[in-house]
This record gives C-alpha cells, structure tokens and sequence, in this order.
C-alpha cells in the first residue's frame, strides 16, 4: 500500500484493542467474510490497521480514525477479488465496509450531538526502575550544574531525585554560556533563575497536579529580564541563550528570538505607535522579545508623547502575555532608571529578575580576541618569519591589551572591529608570499590592523555624536 498515515499522539490501548475485537465479532457474521478464504478483505483490512496503529504508536482521536477509515480500499487487501468483479461491485465492497467502521466508532466513541465521548490518549509506560540515585550536592555556578550533567547521565532505569532529564536538555546552552569571556557574577546570578524554573515553581500547584494550564489563567510570576551593562559586554548573546533555556524547559513553547531597537516600536504619528508595538509582541509570543539599549525608547522629562505611548502599551503587554512571553530589555543601569522605568511605575515590578554584566578586564579583552582568531581558523606566529632581523613576537598577550585597553571602549565590539582590522593589515603584508604565511598573525599586523583602528574608531565617534545632536531634538 502506497498510502503512509502519520499520527502526531496516540490512543489508549485498551479502548483500541477492544475496538478491534467489536470490529472482528462484527465481521465474523458478516456477508462480506468469507470463511473457505483465509485472506479475506475485513482480516486484511484489520490487519493494515493494526499495522498503522503500530508505526504510529495508535491514533489520536476520533477524527483521525474517521480519516483512516474513509482511506481505506478493501480491494487494495483483497488477494480473492475476482477478476469478473464489476465496479459496482468493488464499490459495494468499500462502502460497505467503511460503513461498518464507522458505525462502530460512532456506538463506542461518538456522542449523539457528533462530540467524542473522550480524548483518547495513550497512557506513559513507566520504564522498569532499576537504580534509585539520591543526589546531595550544592550548586552555585553554571559550572556546577554542567559537572553535574556530566556526572548522572539521563538513563531510563535510573531515576533521580531531581529531573536530570530536564538538565540534559539544557547542556548545550548551558555550556555556550559559560564559555562566554569573564561574567562570572552574571553566571552565579543567573543559576537562581535556572533552578527556579526547571523545578516547576513557578506552576501553582494545583496546575502541576492537574496538569491543566487552562485552570489557572496566570502563574502569578514574571520572567522579564533586565540585563544592565555597556555596550559590547555580551549582552544579546546572553539574551540569546536565556532564551534557549526557557524554550528547552518547556516554559516558552515556539524559542523564538526578536531583538528591536526604537525605530520597531515607535511609529511616525499618534496612535500607532501602540499598533506597531502590539504587532511586535505578537510576533514574539512564545519566545523572547529583546529591546537593546531600551531606554532610547523613553526620555528623562517625559515629554515624548510617542515614548509614552510605547511603554504604556508594553507594560500592558508585560501582564497580559506574563505566561508565554519574556521581555528582556538591556542598557546602561542609570539611564535604563530613569529613561525607561521612570516613565511607567507599573514597569519595576514586572522585570523581577536583573543580571549585570562586568565591564571586561585587558585579560578578557585578550582572550576573547584570541577566541575569535581560532573561531575564523586563523592563528597567531611566535615569531615574524619574514623578518629579517626574525623578532620575536611573543608581545602578543595580555600586556598588549593592557597598554591600549583605553581603546576599546565598546569592548567585545571593539576587538571584533580590531580583529576585522587586523586581517586587513595582514593582507597587504603577505601578498607577495607563500600561502603558508598566510591567516598567521603576527605582532606587525596587530599593531598595523590597531592603527586602522583607531582612525575607524575617530569617525565613528564622530557620527554618534552627531547621531545623538539629531536624537536630542526629538526630545
């Protein structure tokens, strides 16, 4: 048969097994069965459906069933059919037999107003218990929580006084995350946030008991995030993986990420600022809102009437979606105080979890320029090989980026522009050499690439101070 029937969940054994023994008593009187005939239609019909139930792990409902039935051709399971069937015949045949099917459903399954009687659903078979393993540690970091993925691996027979299984899930963005240069305040921080949510405590407990989201219309608590930190410190990549967790625990079920700035919030006239942000939030139900930098969206006075009109309209949208949207704003902590919460009152009590990101050190600088040069598969020469006096460039370290660290004032930003720079300088000084000289780094190269640098970083101060001279007008 060509046919696949693919079912998303299943149905209760038992009352499918006991559908099929009403379907066989039924045909065992039936004119359509054949007795001299083994094969007949109805047993390989029963069969083909045993065989989908099986695939599939059963059928979801009664619709789908309904589906099945109608798709069925008895002549397809046939081996008997003669060939001086005519085709009133066949058609005969198949109807019959859906109507059997489905007067069987609808006796056992189908209330008279067309309802199903039921939700059918298959119930979990429990593994077979064979350890019983009681954990007794303390977590403090991420790092912690890694070491104890690693050490209780998710195994079936084995069941664990914490759910392991959920932990597992996370690993991978749990180790992305503490991979990330410096943090290590941030990193402690956020485990509280973690623990709290894989333990389910943020359910009432009559909503895990029932497992019924629909009899509570709020858990009560907030997963809005402020993430307060300069420019460059990490913090979308943050907002990022906080985002994967949630979507991986279940507590966010599409794990979709928006990051917006102003401009996608606030629109040109009154009135539709509020339907442009409304859209935005709808666009992000189900996953993380991030707005960078949000207190370009307020102003201190509180004279801007479309800033206004965007935060309302968000701190709204904070209580009305608590349940299936996180909101994570980041910025500077002084002017997200008084640019953006002080515009709404309501707003401070909706943001209950806050990380802060710290200003990185020339030695974080350092490694995460290094990490960017292995990530592009390029490498760093101990020694200037086409150098004829053959100096030794070993210079490239931390005391390199300690004696220019007043340089990079956007931090990660800046040395992902200093790398970009760099690779630059170090095409024109190997242009004319072997392609084994080629993607190695040496001490003339970041000292060249720096001077690029530099003169990049003047012009770009230049057009945000004039950026900020046009902002303020709006003001």
């Amino acid at each position: 048969m060509n046919r696949k029937y693919r079912f998303k969940s299943s149905t209760d054994v038992n009352n499918y097994n006991k559908f099929l023994l009403d379907l066989d008593n039924k045909t065992k009187n039936d004119s359509l069965t054949n007795d001299s005939n083994k094969e007949s239609p109805i047993k390989n019909c029963l069969d083909s459906i045993n065989k989908v139930y099986d695939e599939n792990n059963g059928f979801t409902s009664l619709t789908k069933l309904d589906i099945l039935c109608n798709a069925i051709d008895p002549n397809e399971y046939s081996k008997d059919t003669s060939n001086n069937d005519t085709s009133n015949n066949k058609l005969e045949l198949e109807s019959n037999l859906k109507e059997y099917l489905k007067q069987i459903i609808s006796k056992k399954f189908i209330k008279p107003n067309g309802q199903a009687k039921t939700v059918l659903k298959r119930p979990d078979i429990e593994p077979i218990i064979k350890h019983h393993v009681t954990i007794d540690t303390e977590i403090n970091n991420i790092e912690d929580l890694l070491h104890l993925i690693e050490k209780y691996p998710d195994i079936k027979e084995t069941k664990y006084n914490i759910d392991m299984k959920i932990l597992h899930k996370i690993k991978e963005p749990l180790t992305n995350l503490n991979n990330m240069i410096g943090m290590k305040n941030l990193k402690e921080n956020i485990v509280d946030q973690i623990l709290f949510y894989i333990q389910n405590l943020h359910k009432p407990k009559i909503q895990l008991e029932t497992n019924n989201n629909a009899l509570i219309e709020s858990t009560g608590d907030f997963m809005h995030t402020v993430i307060y930190g300069p420019p460059g410190t990490g913090k979308t990549e943050i907002a990022k993986i906080i985002g994967q967790i949630f979507a991986k625990i279940g507590v966010l079920n599409k794990g979709t990420f928006k990051k917006v700035t102003r401009s996608d919030l606030i629109a040109g006239f009154l009135g539709q600022t509020a339907i442009k942000t409304r859209d935005v939030v709808k666009e992000c139900l189900g996953g993380v809102l991030f707005i960078d930098e949000a207190y370009a969206l307020g102003s201190s006075d509180k004279r801007d009437s479309f800033s206004k009109e965007c935060i309302d309209t968000l701190c709204e949208a904070l209580s009305d979606h608590k349940d299936n949207l996180m909101v994570i704003i980041a910025g500077y902590e002084t002017e997200l105080n008084e640019c953006f919460f002080n515009n709404n009152q309501g707003l401070n009590s909706r943001f209950t979890w806050r990380f802060k990101t710290d200003k990185y050190t020339a030695e974080d600088l350092y490694h995460i320029f290094m990490k960017k040069v292995k990530i592009s598969g390029w490498e760093l020469l101990s020694s200037d090989k086409d150098n004829k006096d053959n100096k030794d460039n070993l210079n490239i370290n931390v005391k390199w980026f300690e004696k220019h660290k007043s340089s990079f004032k956007f931090y990660g930003r800046d040395i992902e522009t200093l790398f970009a720079k760099v690779k630059i300088a170090h095409s024109r000084r190997v242009f004319c050499l072997d392609e084994t000289f080629k993607r190695k780094i040496t001490l003339r190269d970041l000292d060249k690439g720096y001077e690029i640098f530099l003169k990049n970083d003047t012009d770009s101060k230049r057009d945000e101070t004039m950026r900020q001279v046009i902002s303020s007008m709006y003001m």
